[in-house]
């Protein structure tokens, strides 16, 4: 059980990692690797958090910011 644990928790980490660049790649549509207001409201849930995850308040989502979501 010990050792699953480790690997439960890559596991996860990876699947985040995954969805956090399909994400970018879906709604990047300029591909200036980041994500505006306008390119968010594709996706609703994330149109919602916007704000609260544009934590430099530039009005734009980086990746780092996402992988916070």
């Amino acid at each position: 059980m010990k050792k699953l644990i480790p690997l439960f928790a890559l596991t996860f980490a990876s699947m985040a990692i995954i969805a956090e660049e399909d994400l970018m790649s879906k709604l990047d549509t300029d591909n200036d690797g980041r994500i505006s207001i306008e390119e968010a409201a594709e996706d609703a849930a994330l149109s919602a958090m916007f704000s609260e995850l544009d934590t430099d308040k530039d009005g734009y989502l980086s990746p780092s910011e996402l992988e916070n979501k």
